[in-house]
């Protein structure tokens, strides 16, 4: 998670040196982010964008999850937007870093790992203010096609791909007034997965996005058997 705030921050002050889309820019790259570099013409660009949404686990088999203390983060560090000429339709494709938590609901219940599989269990009586949550980390690929309307709203549609390559269990909780966090790594995470995206573009450079996950966070027989939806803001 630091390294990941460190990347954003890192990205944030590279806006100060890099060029943002104002209105005087072509209507079909007028959707927010910050415009890295030129393309070879004046139909492609290099951008960077940021999202920042809340995860809703849903199909959950009966797990209760508390969404507003569960998070998604994503950067996309860099991606390459063409404009088909003549068209109000851009293609992109991008590659970033997704970074994602899933909080349990309440204070009494507690993901586990035992003989290679994770678990959720009831809280020791000993144990309080509990805190228990999956985080996942990712590279990730957004492939996107958008359309314009209007100058001041497009749409995009398209899939991320991702590759989970590090997940942990974190379980934060007081015992005799001690505070403790214990990380548990190799959880069985899925190593590969991809998400259905889509993003409402506004002229003033914020949209919004939607993001399912249809796939399960662990492997089979690894975890609990839940998916996810992230709503959040875009940049």
């Amino acid at each position: 998670m630091k390294k990941l705030l460190l990347l954003v921050f890192l990205a944030v002050g590279m806006t100060a040196h890099a060029e943002t889309f104002t209105e005087n820019d072509d209507v079909n790259t007028n959707d927010g982010g910050v415009k890295l570099a030129q393309g070879k013409d004046e139909d492609d660009h290099w951008t960077m964008h940021f999202a920042v949404g809340i995860d809703i686990p849903v199909s959950t088999n009966g797990l209760d999850f508390a969404p507003f203390r569960s998070w998604e983060i994503n950067l996309t560090a860099v991606q390459y937007d063409w404009t088909l000429r003549n068209s109000k339709t851009t293609l992109s494709a991008g590659l970033g870093l997704d970074w994602r938590n899933y909080t349990l609901s309440g204070h009494d219940k507690m993901f586990v790992k035992a003989n290679d599989l994770v678990g959720v269990i009831d809280r020791d009586g000993s144990i309080s203010e509990l805190a228990s949550r999956v985080h996942t980390q990712s590279l990730s690929v957004p492939l996107l096609v958008k359309q314009r309307f209007s100058k001041n709203f497009a749409i995009s549609l398209g899939a991320q791909l991702n590759w989970n390559f590090y997940a942990r269990l974190s379980n934060s909780y007081e015992v005799n007034d001690h505070e403790i966090d214990d990380q548990t790594k190799k959880i069985g995470q899925r190593p590969i997965t991809v998400d259905v995206l889509g993003i409402l573009h506004f002229a003033s450079g914020v949209g919004i996005y939607c993001k399912y996950s249809p796939m399960s966070v662990f492997e089979k027989d690894k975890g609990p058997d839940f998916k996810s939806l992230a709503v959040g803001i875009y940049f």
